[in-house]
């Protein structure tokens, strides 16, 4: 297994692979992000996209995004799809926290449901998002 980060040229040339991996992950959102979304934010370097690759098959896919708080800079996971996670975890945890580090980003901050948890017993769960749809107010 091979994993890494993507460039943007190359994001581009393997979309139609990762972009329905991705909507898998959309389709738990709120409606924030299309996986086109990540492509266009990926091609600007807003996003990073990184990859795990088994033969010739993407087993992974992960989504990046560098935060700048007014006093502190972060590096926030905001999709990951695929499988093999639990496999795969320490070898990506150490790219992302090198990454992290190497970028100036101070923390690391993943948007997930609660069963992510379990799968990062190292990490700190400080707060809960809660949310509410006023679309159909707004009508």
């Amino acid at each position: 297994m091979r994993a890494g980060l993507i460039s943007p040229e190359d994001a581009v040339k393997i979309w139609d692979r990762v972009g329905p991996m991705l909507q898998r992950v959309v389709d738990q959102t709120e409606g924030e992000l299309l996986p086109d979304d990540f492509l266009d934010n990926i091609i600007n370097n807003y996003m990073h996209l990184w990859l795990a690759v088994e033969d010739t098959e993407i087993t992974m896919a992960m989504v990046t995004q560098i935060i700048e708080y007014p006093r502190r800079k972060t590096l926030r996971i905001i999709a990951i799809a695929g499988k093999g996670f639990k496999e795969t975890h320490s070898q990506f945890n150490d790219m992302i926290e090198s990454f992290a580090i190497q970028t100036g980003c101070s923390g690391l901050e993943l948007w997930g449901r609660k069963g992510w948890k379990k799968m990062l017993p190292d990490w700190e769960s400080n707060y809960i998002v809660f949310t509410k749809n006023l679309k159909e107010r707004m009508q």
